[in-house]
C-alpha cells in the first residue's frame, strides 16, 4: 500500500473511530435516561436549562479540542512521517545532496535532524569511494580514451556493430561520411542534421542499403560456413553528399570459431587511394592490427588481365564507334588533359560496350551523355540518362554475364574485369538531379598520388560518446518494449515549442531530441531543427521561448520536419514533459505529414507523481530541484529534452524501489496518477 493510500485509510479509521465514540455516549446516555425516574430528568433539565450555556461552551470546547488536537497530529507526526519517508528514498535513489526540510513536531524534528546528519556522513563516505573508484579507474579510462581517440583520428570511417547490426562503436570520420547536414538560412553558424543519422544502438542498416547489408552478410557467413580464411567482402554505395563510398566488412571472431560483431571499414573512394584488401579479425582486441588480403584471393573467379596505362579518353571514342552500330548515341564530355588508367583495352571496350547495349534495352533511350572526372587517385565515368537507376539486382544479373576482350582469348564475367582493374560499378540518381540517374565507374588512376593532409589525433580528456563497449554483450532489444526492462530500452526525449497553448490552432515553431541509450544520454545524437510556422508568432509565446519570426522563415516546414524527425526517434520509446500537449500537436499535423507515432510515450510528470505522491507540483522546475538537477536552456525545446532526459535517468531506480521495473509496470503506473486524465 502506498503513502497515499496508507494516509486515506488512517484518516478514514480515525473517523470512524470518533463517530463510533460519539454515538456510543450518546446511546449510553440515551440508555440511561429511559431509565430514571420522572423527578430526576425535571431535576437535570432544570439544571441543564440553568447552565445551558456553559453546557454548550463547554461542549464546544471539547469538541474544538478533539478537532485541533486530531489536525495537529495528522499535520504534526502522521503527514510528515510519510514525507519523510519519500525524502529518505530521493536522498538514497536520486539527489545525495538533497536535505529533509519540513514542519513536525519536537520529536518528529529532532528525527529529520539525525537524518540529515546521517545523509552528510554518507554523502561524504559516498564521494570518498567514489573518488577511490575513480583514481582506480584513472588508467583504464585513459586506455579507453587513447584507443577512443585514435579510432576518431583514423582517415577512414569505421563502424563496429553485433552480428545483427546494432551499433556500439563509430567514429568521426563515419558519421562524416554517412550523415548530411545543412545550414540554417538564417544563421550560417547553425547546422541541422536531415536525413541519415548514425548513433549507438541504431541499425546500420539506418545508413546503408539493407539489401546491401544483407547479401554481405550472407556471403560472410557462408565462407565462415566453408572455413573460408579470408571471409571479408565489400560493396560501394553512394554517400549522402552523392560522394562515392567503398565498405570493407569484416566478421569479427571469437575463439576462431564464434561471429560476434562485424567491422565496416567506410573509404571515400572520391578522395582517398584505393583500399587492396580485406581480412577478419579473430578477436575485438585486435581488430585494426591485422594485414588485410587482396580481392582476388577471396574471389575465386577472379583472373589475371594484364593492364597497362591507357588514356581514357581514347578507350571511350572506342566505345562511341561501338555502341553507334546499334544506334546508340554516345554524348562524350572529356577533360582535355590526357587521363591515364590502367586498363585492358579491349576488355574495358566490351564492358563499357555491353553496359550501355543493357542500359539501352532497360530504359528504352538511345541517347546517354557520359562524362568522365578525376577525383583524386580515381578517374569517375558517369553513363547519364533521364530515367531511374538500376536496381541492384538488375546489376547482379549484369555482372554475371560472360565477356570477350574481343581477340578471341579467354571469355570471363562483367564481375571480373570489374575486380580485376580494381574498380567499381554502382548505378543511382545524379546528385541534385533526381530526376537523371547514372551508372557509375570508378578507374584507379595511372597518375602519382595526389598529397594528402595528415590530421592529428587529440586524447580526450572524458568519455566520447560515439563508442560504447558496453553495448557489445548486451541483449538483442526487442521491439515489443513492454516486458522489457526500463534500464534495457532506447529511448528518445523530446520536447517542441510553439506559438501557443491551443493544439488545433497553434503550431510547432521547433522540435528538440536527444537520445538515451545503455543509460547514457548522448549529446551529441540529437534532433534540433526549428520549424517554419507560415504564420504570426504572438509577443506573449515570444516572452517564454525566445523565437522570433526571423528565426523561424525559410526553415522546413512541419510536412518536412515530422517524417525527419519520426525517422530519428524510430525503435525507441518516446519520453517527454506533459507529452500529451506534444503528441496531440504531432496527432493533428498527420493529415500533412502522412506521419503518426505508435511507439508507447513516458511522462516525466505521471512517473514524478508515481514516485512522490507527497509533493503538489510536478512541473519541470520542481522536479529538478527535488532531484538535483540544474536545467540549461529552458524553454527551448533540446535544453528542456535533454533536463527531462536527466529527470527520467533519476527515476528509474526511485521507480524500482516500488517494484516498477518493466516498460509495462511503468505506463500501468502512470495511468493511475491523478494526471493520466488530462487531455488537449
Amino acid at each position: 500500500m502506498n503513502s497515499q493510500n496508507k494516509f486515506c485509510f488512517f484518516a478514514s479509521l480515525l473517523t470512524a473511530t470518533t463517530f463510533t465514540i460519539v454515538f456510543g455516549l450518546v446511546g449510553l446516555g440515551l440508555f440511561f435516561w429511559e431509565h430514571l425516574d420522572d423527578a430526576v430528568k425535571a431535576v437535570l433539565i432544570q439544571v441543564v436549562g440553568d447552565n445551558f450555556y456553559v453546557l454548550s461552551a463547554s461542549l464546544i470546547l471539547l469538541l474544538g479540542g478533539w478537532i485541533g488536537w486530531t489536525y495537529s497530529a495528522i499535520n504534526l507526526y502522521i503527514l510528515p512521517t510519510i514525507k519523510i519517508a519519500d525524502e529518505i528514498l530521493l536522498i538514497q535513489s536520486a539527489n545525495l545532496s538533497h536535505r529533509i526540510e519540513i514542519q513536525a513536531g519536537k520529536d518528529v524534528n529532532r528525527l529529520v535532524n539525525l537524518i540529515n546528519e546521517g545523509a552528510d556522513h554518507y554523502e561524504n563516505l559516498k564521494r570518498s569511494i567514489d573518488e577511490k573508484i575513480r583514481l582506480a579507474g584513472e588508467e583504464l579510462e585513459q586506455e579507453k580514451n587513447i584507443l577512443a581517440s585514435i579510432i576518431a583520428g583514423l582517415s577512414e570511417g569505421i563502424i563496429v556493430c553485433k552480428p545483427s547490426g546494432s551499433i556500439f562503436l563509430y567514429n568521426t570520420k563515419a558519421e562524416k561520411f554517412l550523415t548530411y547536414r545543412e545550414k540554417s538560412t538564417t544563421n550560417l553558424d547553425i547546422e541541422t542534421l536531415t536525413g541519415q543519422f548514425i548513433g549507438l544502438g541504431r541499425n546500420v542498416s539506418c545508413v546503408f542499403n539493407s539489401f546491401q547489408i544483407n547479401r554481405a552478410i550472407a556471403e560472410i557467413t557462408e565462407k565462415l560456413t566453408h572455413s573460408d580464411k579470408d571471409p571479408g567482402t565489400c560493396f560501394s554505395t553512394l554517400g549522402p553528399y552523392g560522394h562515392f563510398l567503398r565498405v570493407e566488412i569484416v566478421p569479427i571472431l571469437r575463439n576462431q570459431l564464434d561471429l560476434v560483431g562485424f567491422i565496416l571499414k567506410i573509404n571515400d573512394i572520391t578522395q582517398t587511394s584505393p583500399q587492396k584488401s580485406i581480412s577478419r579479425y579473430d578477436d575485438a582486441s585486435t581488430a585494426l592490427n591485422i594485414p588485410l588480403a587482396s580481392k582476388q584471393e577471396y574471389c575465386p573467379s577472379c583472373c589475371e588481365i594484364p593492364l597497362v596505362p591507357s588514356q581514357i579518353q581514347n578507350i571511350l571514342e572506342i566505345v562511341q564507334n561501338n555502341v553507334a552500330k546499334e544506334n546508340i548515341l554516345l554524348k562524350l564530355n572529356l577533360p582535355e588533359e590526357p587521363v591515364w588508367v590502367y586498363t585492358d583495352v579491349n576488355y574495358m571496350n566490351s564492358a563499357l560496350s555491353y553496359l550501355l547495349s543493357r542500359l539501352s534495352i532497360l530504359t528504352g533511350s538511345s541517347i546517354f551523355d557520359c562524362d568522365v572526372e578525376i577525383e583524386r587517385d580515381y578517374v569517375k565515368i558517369d553513363i547519364i540518362w533521364v530515367g531511374s537507376p538500376v536496381s541492384d539486382n538488375v546489376l547482379d544479373e549484369w555482372n554475371q554475364c560472360i565477356l570477350s576482350n574481343g581477340n578471341g582469348i579467354e571469355a570471363i564475367s562483367l564481375q571480373d574485369i570489374i575486380l580485376s582493374h580494381e574498380a567499381e560499378l554502382w548505378s543511382s540518381v545524379v546528385h541534385k538531379s533526381p530526376e537523371r540517374a547514372c551508372l557509375r565507374f570508378f578507374l584507379p588512376s595511372a597518375e602519382p598520388s595526389r598529397a594528402r593532409s595528415i590530421e592529428t589525433v587529440t586524447i580526450t580528456s572524458s568519455r566520447p560518446e560515439f563508442y560504447d563497449f558496453n553495448l557489445f554483450d548486451r541483449p538483442e532489444t526487442s521491439t515489443v518494449f513492454y516486458k522489457q526492462l526500463l534500464t534495457d530500452i532506447t529511448y528518445t526525449v523530446f520536447d517542441t515549442e510553439t506559438t501557443g497553448l491551443f493544439p488545433l490552432t497553434d503550431e510547432i515553431i521547433s522540435i528538440g531530441a536527444v537520445r538515451i541509450v545503455n543509460g547514457r544520454i548522448l549529446k551529441n545524437d540529437i534532433f534540433n531543427i526549428f520549424i517554419d510556422p507560415k504564420r504570426d508568432i504572438p509577443e506573449e509565446s515570444i516572452k517564454i521561448h525566445g523565437i522570433r519570426p526571423e528565426m523561424v522563415h525559410g526553415q522546413p516546414t512541419i510536412d518536412k520536419v515530422l517524417p525527419m524527425f519520426h525517422h530519428f526517434a524510430e525503435n525507441t520509446v518516446m519520453v517527454g514533459h506533459n507529452a500529451a500537449f506534444d503528441m496531440r500537436m504531432f496527432q493533428i499535423k498527420e493529415y500533412v505529414s502522412g506521419i503518426k507515432f505508435r511507439q508507447p510515450v513516458l511522462d516525466t510528470l505521471f512517473l514524478s507523481a508515481v514516485i512522490h505522491p507527497s509533493y503538489t507540483h510536478h512541473n519541470l522546475e520542481a522536479i529538478s530541484e527535488r532531484l538535483g538537477i540544474t536545467i540549461s536552456g529552458r524553454h527551448t525545446a533540446l535544453g528542456d529534452a535533454v533536463a527531462a532526459a536527466e529527470i527520467f535517468l533519476k527515476c528509474i531506480p526511485l521507480l524500482a524501489r516500488k517494484g516498477i521495473l518493466t516498460l509495462g509496470d511503468a505506463l500501468d503506473a502512470s495511468r493511475k496518477t491523478r494526471y493520466a486524465g488530462i487531455t488537449y
